[in-house]
């Protein structure tokens, strides 16, 4: 009747500690909410706006990215229209030389022209000071009667001088004709100079023209190429503006991400702080309750029925089985669990001997108590644990204790309580890791248990 009295107390004494501490665990944030309410946004608001920012700032990078590829493209538009206008100034260039050199054959066709009316005005008035003494001679042997001749024929002394006189006025008659048909020929041939000249010089100012004209024409281009270039450029610049502005606004939100991240950090420190700080007066208060209650003297016991194998379940009153023996992956890693884990709502919950024998090993120096994604490196994982050996042949293994209240060498009967359920060790939350061996060889506890 004792034992039973004593395990009541012992159930209720944990029963209102797991209580005590899911109260303190939750109305210390809650009240520090209370308080910086007004201060400081929760952390749900935080991870809220954060939320939204991160999307903000991924559209803003598209667009950012949408802009730059947009950018490129206008750079692309722009060399291509800068080569273009090269191209065509540099045929500007060479019509522009051209028509220097067809102005300079234009003068000297100029100067030749020049040159040849100067010589034809000499010709022609050579040619007209010839015609005039012509004609005075036509008109003094038109008056003579051509007696001049008669009297040069009748004069002679003898037949051969009359031969000779007859002959040097034939003489005389032909080299007036061949002058006057030199002169004739020069003056013709210096008009067709003259007119060639002045075809050469009319096709020359043709040219000119068409040059000037397809001149005009690459000017015309250049003029709207350089419009276009102006308008891509525009298009570039206000381009880079929006960029520059989303860059901006970019760069406030990640400033206010920032700030988030720090407020985040403030709370969930915050948060561990009051958490370990709670979790740290709960183990006071419990260990001063255990150290009150349950002694080596007074040892206390809950009663349990023994299965077939003569093995007890461990965790009285408790037994959802969140992790079996066997493989398991465990954080990205593949591994084997030479236990199993006996989890639900059992914070602070009794644990007993699974049957009676010699407690070989204690560890009772993890204060880590908590939930925990990380190995904290006590017990080796296990945390607070205890190994009770029996008959020699068989051990059984506790883990992740809160604490263990027997010691090495204390002979413990079945169902006698040896500590509490903890998260202690590399353990995400409070459950009991048991294990079985025979021979010190890990055997599937469900072949020696069942709850």
């Amino acid at each position: 009747m004792y034992k039973l009295k004593f395990a009541g107390k012992i159930l209720s004494f944990l029963t209102c500690s797991a209580i005590s501490l899911g109260m303190v665990l939750y109305y210390t944030p809650a009240s520090n909410n209370m308080k910086t309410a007004q201060a400081a946004r929760t952390i749900a608001e935080i991870q809220e706006q954060r939320k939204a920012n991160s999307e903000k700032i991924a559209a803003l990078e598209d667009k950012i990215s949408a802009l730059e590829g947009n950018k490129k493209q206008e750079k692309q538009q722009a060399a291509f229209l800068e080569e273009q206008i090269t191209v065509i100034q540099d045929n500007i260039n060479l019509l522009n030389a051209e028509l220097d050199a067809l102005a300079d054959e234009i003068k000297t066709t100029e100067t030749n022209i020049s040159n040849l009316n100067i010589d034809i005005d000499n010709q022609q008035a050579a040619i007209d000071e010839s015609v005039e003494l012509f004609k005075k001679r036509l008109c003094t042997m038109y008056m003579n009667n051509n007696e001049n001749s008669a009297s040069i024929v009748l004069g002679s002394s003898s037949f051969y001088d009359m031969m000779s006189r007859i002959f040097m006025i034939n003489s005389i008659a032909e080299h007036d004709d061949k002058l006057i048909d030199e002169i004739n020929e020069k003056i013709n041939k210096l008009q067709l100079s003259k007119k060639e000249l002045e075809c050469e010089k009319l096709n020359l100012s043709m040219k000119i023209d068409e040059q000037k004209k397809r001149k005009e024409e690459k000017i015309a281009e250049i003029a709207v190429l350089n419009d276009k270039m102006k308008k891509t450029q525009a298009e570039i610049d206000r381009l880079a503006r929006e960029q520059s502005e989303l860059e901006r606004d970019k760069s406030v939100i990640e400033a206010e991400q920032a700030q988030l991240k720090a407020e985040e950090d403030a709370w969930a420190a915050e948060i561990e702080r009051q958490k370990q700080e709670a979790q740290r007066r709960w183990e006071e208060e419990q260990q001063k309750l255990l150290n009150s209650v349950v002694s080596p003297s007074q040892p206390v016991y809950i009663p349990v029925s023994p299965s077939e194998s003569g093995f007890a379940w461990p965790t009285p009153g408790y037994s959802y089985i969140s992790s079996y023996y066997g493989p398991r992956n465990l954080g990205g890693v593949n591994g084997f669990h030479r236990g199993i884990d006996i989890a639900g709502n059992i914070m602070g919950a009794s644990i007993v001997a699974s049957q009676a024998g010699t407690v070989i090993y204690v560890n009772n120096n993890c204060i880590h108590n908590f939930a925990k994604n990380y190995n904290c490196n006590c017990g080796g994982g296990y945390g607070n644990y205890v190994i009770i050996s029996h008959d020699g042949t068989y051990s059984t293994i506790y883990g992740h204790m809160t604490s263990a209240c027997v010691s090495v060498g204390d002979f413990v009967e079945q169902g006698q309580m040896i500590g509490t359920v903890g998260s202690t060790g590399h353990s995400t939350g409070a459950h009991l890791h048991f294990e079985v061996k025979v021979n010190n060889v890990s055997q599937n506890p469900l072949n020696y248990v069942s709850p």
